[in-house]
């Protein structure tokens, strides 16, 4: 099963509202084009402030992580 197929995550709090954040988009994508591994996302936005998140992980065993700034 691929990484886009498997269910999403708990969406995220906001830290600033304190607001659950609502699921904007999700897919996968390669870290580097045409030779890099692909990569499952998922971003979350809030729907009071704006502010995102975007989780990553790179295959289905593995846990979802919050991507880095």
């Amino acid at each position: 099963m691929s990484v886009e197929n498997e269910p999403t995550l708990e969406p995220p709090t906001c830290s600033l509202c304190g607001v659950e954040m609502e699921f904007r988009a999700g897919g996968t994508e390669k870290t580097i084009p045409v030779i890099g591994s692909e990569v499952g996302y998922q971003r979350f936005g809030c729907p009071e402030c704006g502010q995102g998140a975007r989780y990553e992980r790179g295959g289905p065993d593995e846990e979802w992580s919050r991507a880095g700034v």
